[in-house]
C-alpha cells in the first residue's frame, strides 16, 4: 500500500460532507436528522473498522441556550415592577438570578445545571474501533461532532461585527436592573427614581436583541462546525486502517463522531462517563477537529471552555512539532471568555491529554463570519485545510507509534 494522496482524500472529504449536508439538512441534537446523520457515518465506519457501536444517550439541549431568552423576559417583568405596579419585585429578582445561574453554568463552565427542567431527548454518539497489528499499547481518540448549531442571528445580521457587544451588553443592564429591584425589596418598597427607569428603557434595545441573539428552532447547515470534521476523521481512519502495518503497530484507534457538541459538550461529556474504564487501561490522548475553515487560520488549542479548562500543553508542542515537518504554519489559541468549548475539553477534565485543532479566525472582530449561520456549508471549506488536518493526525500518530509514549 503507497503513501495517502492527501488531496484526494480532502476533496472526497468535502464531497462526502456535502452529501450528507444536502441529504440530512439542519441537525440539532435530539433530531431525526442528526440521528441519520450519525447512522451515515457509523455505516461509513463498518465497512473498514473492527467494532462500530452507536452509543443513545439522554440529553437537554434547550437548557443551554435557555437563559437568552429567561434573562429579558425577566427583564421585562421587572421593569413593569418598577413602573407600573410598583411591587412583586421578588419575581423578576429570581428570574433575573436564575437567568444569571445559567448562563454561568450552563455557558460559563459548561456543567449540566438545571437540566432536569427542560425537556429530554435522545442524542447518538457513533464509536468505531480499529485494533492495532500488535498488541495494543496505547489508544488515540481522533474526533470530530456532527450536531449542528442553532442559528446566530447577530453572525447572520449587518451587526455581525459587534456580537462581542451584543453578547456582553445587556449584563450591564440586567445587573443594573437587579441591584435596582433588590434595594426597593429590602428596603419594603417604593419607587423607583426616573433617571432609572430611563436607563432601564435604554436598556430594552439591547436586551431585545439579546432575546433575539439565538434561534433555537433554525439549525445552520453545519458543514465546516463540524460535520466535515466527523468525516475526515472517518476517512482518515480508513486510510490508517489500509495501513495497519505501516502506520498502527501498537495504537489502538478510536474514531468517534461526537452528537451534542452544541448544546453545550453533552454527547463528550457522556461518552466519557460511559467508557470511563475502558479509557483508563491504556494511556489515552484525544485529538479533536472542530470549524474547519481556512489553511490561513489553522490552530491548535490551549485552553477550552472559556479558557476554564487547560488543554495538554505536551500535545500542543508535538503537534507544532508534526505541522513543521509538513510545511504548514499551525499557531495557538487560548480560548477566551464567550467563545464557548470543544469535546477536548471533557476528555482534559478526566485527565486525559487532549487539544483541538481548527481552522477559523479567533479574533475578537471577524468580518464574514459562518459558522453558527446558514451559509456554513462546504462552499467555505478550503481542501487546503482539511488536507492539512489530516496530515496532523498521520504525524501525530506516527510519533505516538515511534515514541512510545505519550508525547
Amino acid at each position: 500500500m503507497g503513501p495517502i494522496d492527501f488531496p484526494t482524500a480532502a476533496r472526497e472529504t468535502l464531497a462526502d460532507t456535502d452529501r450528507l449536508v444536502k441529504k440530512h439538512g439542519p441537525r440539532l441534537t435530539g433530531t431525526a436528522s442528526c440521528a441519520a446523520a450519525g447512522g451515515d457515518i457509523a455505516e461509513d465506519l463498518r465497512s473498514f473498522s473492527d467494532s462500530v457501536r452507536v452509543e443513545r444517550f439522554d440529553v437537554h439541549p434547550s437548557s443551554f441556550y435557555s437563559y437568552t431568552k429567561i434573562l429579558p423576559v425577566a427583564y421585562a417583568a421587572g421593569f413593569l415592577a418598577l413602573a407600573v405596579v410598583h411591587r412583586f419585585f421578588l419575581v423578576p429578582i429570581a428570574g433575573l438570578l436564575a437567568g444569571i445561574i445559567l448562563m454561568a453554568g450552563q455557558f460559563g463552565f459548561y456543567w449540566h445545571v438545571g437540566d432536569m427542567f427542560f425537556r429530554k431527548k435522545t442524542g447518538l454518539n457513533v464509536e468505531a474501533v480499529i485494533e492495532p497489528a500488535d498488541t495494543a499499547e496505547r489508544e488515540l481518540i481522533l474526533s470530530g461532532h456532527h450536531d449542528s448549531a442553532p442559528v446566530a442571528r447577530i453572525f447572520s445580521g449587518p451587526l455581525h461585527r459587534l456580537y462581542a457587544v451584543a453578547i456582553f451588553l445587556p449584563y450591564v443592564f440586567f445587573l443594573f436592573e437587579l441591584v435596582l429591584l433588590g434595594r426597593l425589596a429590602v428596603t419594603g418598597g417604593g419607587h423607583a427614581p426616573p433617571w432609572a427607569l430611563a436607563i432601564l428603557v435604554v436598556g430594552f434595545v439591547p436586551v431585545a436583541g439579546y432575546f433575539l441573539l439565538v434561534a433555537l428552532r433554525r439549525g445552520s447547515p453545519g458543514a465546516g462546525d463540524n460535520l466535515v470534521s466527523s468525516v475526515l476523521v472517518a476517512r482518515l481512519a480508513r486510510e490508517i486502517a489500509e495501513r495497519k502495518g505501516q502506520l498502527l503497530r501498537s495504537t489502538r484507534l478510536r474514531v468517534v463522531s461526537f452528537d451534542s457538541e452544541e448544546a453545550g459538550l453533552r454527547g463528550a461529556a457522556a461518552y466519557m462517563r460511559s467508557h470511563a474504564k475502558d479509557l483508563e487501561r491504556l494511556p489515552c490522548f484525544h485529538l479533536n477537529f472542530d470549524s474547519i475553515y481556512q489553511l490561513e487560520h489553522l490552530q491548535v488549542l490551549t485552553s477550552d471552555i472559556n479558557g476554564t479548562v487547560r488543554l495538554s500543553g505536551e500535545m500542543v508542542e508535538t503537534l507544532e512539532a508534526c505541522a513543521l515537518e509538513n510545511g504548514l504554519s499551525l499557531g495557538r489559541f487560548g480560548m477566551l471568555f464567550g467563545a464557548g468549548g470543544t469535546d477536548a475539553a471533557e476528555s482534559a477534565r478526566r485527565g486525559m491529554p487532549a487539544t483541538t485543532v481548527i481552522a477559523m479566525p479567533t479574533t475578537i472582530v471577524r468580518d464574514e463570519l459562518v459558522y453558527h449561520t446558514p451559509r456554513d456549508t462546504v462552499d467555505r471549506i478550503e481542501p487546503a485545510a482539511v488536507e492539512a488536518c489530516m496530515k496532523l493526525g498521520v504525524s501525530y500518530l506516527r510519533r505516538l507509534e515511534q515514541d512510545g509514549r505519550a508525547p
